[in-house]
This record gives structure tokens, sequence and C-alpha cells, in this order.
């Protein structure tokens, strides 16, 4: 039997927000999408959303190290279930579990606890790759980040990495030595780039989108900086459109008037939401472990004892809120930046817009940006 999502208001991309019902077959897909009030002989309406609830794709977060209290790090199948249902009370019906830097044993004991997870049939948010940020990373912008397990690009190492779960995402400092060859190997395995914890000249940049780069990590953020003699990878992102760009959008990592700034000069369609999130997101105010320190979460903002963010506390649908506050872009604009530009760029062509056909994994929000139901393969999972 069909089920119905009925009398929601459709924000996708590329077409006009109004009322419809939402068919979601057996299959797990969407079968129609039918005017709003029109009933289909024979279907369950599961959701009705009377006309107000705002039905987006399902978001797809594609930075994000932990929630809840439990971070990858932790490398257990109990952590990464616990991480993707957390995940899903946000909004997010798929998310790539993202590394830290470490040792390579420890990189392979997060791949098979995200693997364990797939295995288990994927219970919560859905996680078709790794994103693997760092090693090969600058220790001049270390960050957060532990320098001392920081190394020079190895294909090598991530081909096994990937034969334990599949890798879909790497952040590298691409001025590196072997950077521009490790890209190109990466692009030729199908797996995207993005240029992370990095002092590239704009030349370096170029060099590397030539060979392949196809995104900027947590944008303005350990990156070298716009200056008038040197634009640095933040000129970069204002220059280049070929390049997706990843936005923290707390107001914190990029305060509200750069945020104002980048989805002023560059296209929706060059934009993409992340949390960066940690394993305090969700929890508050206070000390949490992470990896062999511990991070001080207050006023919104994770730092290390030394001061430096440590990625985020932020939920993605609250992300989304503060960007539609700030910018004041039409919604429709701004699923482009919830998930069609996700799936396009890690090849995901089965998601990312409420279309026929697709997954019918769908996010449903209040007029306030709360999270009022989440579908994954049209089962009702939040």
């Amino acid at each position: 039997m069909p089920s119905l999502i009925a009398n929601v208001q459709l924000v996708t991309p590329d077409e006009t927000i109004r009322p419809v019902s939402i068919e979601a077959g057996d299959d797990g897909r969407i079968a129609a999408i039918h005017e709003a009030g029109e009933v289909p002989a024979g279907a369950d309406i599961v959701f009705d959303g009377d006309g107000e609830v705002l039905a987006f794709a399902g978001f797809i977060d594609i930075h994000t190290h932990g929630a809840n209290g439990v971070d990858l790090f932790q490398a257990t199948p109990e952590a990464v279930h616990t991480f993707a249902e957390a995940k899903l009370r946000e909004g997010v019906t798929t998310f790539l579990p993202t590394t830290w830097t470490e040792s390579n044993e420890a990189l392979q004991a997060m791949a098979r606890a995200t693997a364990a997870y797939r295995e288990a049939g994927e219970p919560f948010a859905r996680t078709p790759f790794l994103h693997v940020e760092g090693p090969y990373l600058n220790p001049k912008q270390a960050g957060a980040q532990n320098p001392a397990e920081m190394r020079a690009p190895d294909v090598d190492e991530i081909r096994a990495l990937a034969e334990i779960c599949p890798v879909g995402l790497i952040s590298l400092a691409i001025e590196l030595e072997g950077a521009l060859d490790f890209i190109r190997a990466m692009r030729a395995m199908g797996i995207q780039c993005s240029a992370a914890h990095s002092a590239a000249t704009y030349a370096e940049f170029r060099a590397a989108r030539d060979a392949g780069l196809g995104h900027l990590t947590h944008y303005c953020n350990q990156m070298s900086a716009l200056h008038h003699r040197s634009v640095g990878l933040v000129g970069a992102g204002l220059l280049d459109d070929r390049v997706l760009i990843e936005v923290i959008t707390d107001t914190i990592h990029l305060c509200p008037d750069m945020i104002e700034l980048v989805f002023k000069h560059r296209s929706c369609d060059q934009l993409m939401i992340i949390t960066d999130s940690i394993a305090a997101s969700h929890l508050g105010d206070g000390e949490y472990p992470l990896g062999d320190t511990t991070i001080t979460v207050k006023d919104g903002a994770a730092r290390i004892p030394a001061g430096n963010l440590a990625g985020s506390i932020l939920q993605y649908h609250h992300g989304l809120k503060n960007v539609a506050d700030i910018t004041g872009l039409p919604l429709n604009q701004l699923a482009k930046t919830t998930a069609r530009n996700q799936a396009h760029s890690l090849g995901l062509h089965d998601r990312g817009e409420i279309k026929q056909g697709l997954l019918a994994d769908l996010t449903l929000l209040d007029r306030d940006f709360g999270v009022q139901a989440v579908f994954v393969g049209g089962q009702r999972r939040v």
C-alpha cells in the first residue's frame, strides 16, 4: 500500500513552493507528487502537514565528526548508531561520518565501525561514504587537529581504507608534496577532494583545481586568508565558479556578516551547508573529551584548551534557519545547499531533490525550522 505524506509545502530546487502530497512507493522511492488534497485510491496517509509543514529533500551533511556524546574517533558500531540517530533528529537523512587526523590504525578502526553500521542496515540516517579529513594537512593550519599525526598524502592508505568502507570525500592541504598526483588518483577512484587546513596560494589552488579538486572545506577556517596582495583560498572561493564551498552556518565559524557576504556573492549552486559537529553537539555547555584532549562548550562555541575552535555543536536544521534569517533567500534556492549540491558532487544520483523516482528521503519542518518528521525510504524514523 502506498504511503502519503499529505498537505505539505514542496521545497525543492527549481520548482515553485506549493502545497502537494507526496506518495512513497513500496520500493522506498517517490512514486508521485500530487496536488494537495488529492488522495490516490488505497493510499495510507502517514503524515498530514495541514498545508503548513515545509517538505525538503532529506538533508545531506557531508562533514560531521559526532553528536550526542559520541564521536567517530570512538570507533565502535554502537557509537556510529548513536551518531546516526542524532543526525536524523536534525533532519539529516544522509551523512558522511568524518574522521580526524590520527594513525593509520585508528583510521581503519573508524572505517570498520562505519562499515558495521552499514552492514546492520543503516537503521537511522544513511552512510554511503566516509569523509577522511586529515591526516594530510598542513601543521601550520592544524586548528584543533593533531599535528603529530599529519603526513604526506598516501594513495595506498586510502585504497586500504576504501576496502573496509567506501570513501567519498577527502579533505587535504593541497600544497603538500605529492598532493596533485594524489588528487588525480582519487578522482580516478571516484573520490572527491577538498582543500582543508591549508596555506595554499591562489596559484597552488588553480593547479589543484585543474587536477580535480572539487571543494573547499569549512570555508574561511584554517585556510589561507583573503589579502589584497594574495587572495589565498578564501579568494579562490569567491573567484572560481567550479569549486563547491562548505559553510558552517553556526554564526561562529562564519559571523553573520560573512554568511551574508558569501551567499550574496556565490550562487546557491556552489554552496553546501555543513555542521562539522562533534560529540558535544546536542549536549549543551560543559567540558567534554575530544581525542586525547578536552573541549569546553560555552556560548555556542566548542574550543580546545588553547582556544582554537574544535568543530561545532551546530544542528543541521538550525544552520538552515540561520542562513534563511540572515540572507532572506527563497527556500527553494537554499534547498540546493542542503541536499542537491552534496548529492551531485558525491555522485548520489538517487537523492537530493523531491522528484518522482528518487528516494523518499524527506525532512519536514515547521515555519520556525523545527523538525516535525523525517522519512527515510518512505518510512517515518522521527
